[in-house]
């Protein structure tokens, strides 16, 4: 239902964009992503002393490249939609278990859409600030050896979706009438339940623990407008 109710407001957006007054300016862009992870998570609860109490996960950085379109509307609104190739998060041992190193890796995708108001221009520089919501999927989570060995044995790792909102804010600069320059500062509340499952001689042991990923993502695009 979440991957659902994500498709349907990116549709939303698409269509409002399509059905606006033909005043409005479309612009395409693509870039780098650097997504700086301050990631908090409770210590992993359940099974026994393995890992030992005090056990916890901390999530890495990536970078990834980044596309989105960008619908101007009349006066200083314009509507956004941003996605990036999925990036892969390095995870590490936290607390007890710091000297496993990485533990396990996780991919995820997270289109995110924008209502974003652009300020008096100066020159060719034009700032802007927006609001939006999120949806983050994350897929291809493994268990690295360290891993395995932190919770004795071998583990599948899964994580929940989520959704939340989103702000950013940035600057356009203009080269000419077509090609800009554009830097964003994004924020989103990404948060998802990790259950991991080991296979132990006596059978399945499950910990859980929920994590606030706190993501802040830098962006540098180079955009089309048409």
């Amino acid at each position: 239902m979440q991957i659902k109710a994500s498709l349907i407001l990116g549709a939303a957006v698409l269509s409002l964009a399509a059905g606006s007054a033909a005043a409005g300016t479309h612009t395409v862009y693509v870039g780098g992503i650097y997504i700086d992870v301050h990631s908090q998570a409770d210590a992993l609860q359940g099974g026994p002393s393995v890992p030992a109490p005090g056990a916890k996960i901390k999530v890495g950085d990536a970078t990834t490249a980044g596309v989105g379109y960008v619908y101007r509307l009349d006066g200083p609104w314009s509507l956004e939609a941003a996605l990036g190739i999925p990036p892969k998060h390095k995870t590490f041992g936290d607390g007890f278990i710091t000297p496993f190193g990485q533990v396990s890796s996780v991919k995820q995708v997270a289109p995110t859409v924008f209502a974003n108001y652009h300020f008096r221009s100066f020159g060719r520089l034009e700032p802007f600030v927006g609001a939006g919501l999120n949806f983050t999927h994350f897929s291809d989570a493994h268990s690295t050896a360290s891993g395995n060995a932190a919770s004795g044995g071998p583990t599948r790792i899964e994580l929940s979706n989520s959704v939340g909102l989103a702000v950013h804010g940035g600057a356009a600069y203009k080269i000419d009438d077509r090609w800009s320059i554009v830097s964003t500062i994004a924020y989103a509340d990404v948060r998802s339940d990790l259950k991991a499952t080991t296979s132990t001689s006596s059978g399945d042991i499950v910990r859980t623990t929920r994590i606030n990923f706190r993501p802040v993502a830098y962006t540098l695009c180079v955009g089309y407008t048409f």
